[in-house]
């Protein structure tokens, strides 16, 4: 029988790891940053997207963002449809 390892290396795992304690760091709240909050809302294929091209785009890291979540009730005029889900993010930026 054949057998496979899924796992990285341990140089390359402890690089990936250093990579993500470094951009949570990088995220993490500063008396100089002012935080920002974003819901993308949406089916999960549209949600999933969504977080990936913003992470193309260098805007977040898909880690940085939230498990899926149930989206809220409708509400004030904010008309979301049945299943929907929805994924958040804080970004904290410069003060300016």
């Amino acid at each position: 029988m054949h057998t496979q390892s899924f796992l990285s290396h341990s140089s390359e795992a402890s690089e990936s790891l250093g990579l993500e304690l470094s951009l949570t760091l990088h995220s993490a709240p500063k008396g100089d940053r002012t935080p920002v909050k974003i819901l993308v809302i949406g089916s999960r294929e549209a949600v999933t997207t969504t977080v990936h091209t913003l992470h193309h785009l260098r805007f977040a890291e898909i880690f940085e963002w939230t498990d899926f979540l149930t989206a809220p009730p409708d509400h004030q005029g904010f008309h979301l449809r049945s299943g929907e889900v929805m994924k958040a993010l804080v970004k904290y930026l410069p003060h300016g």
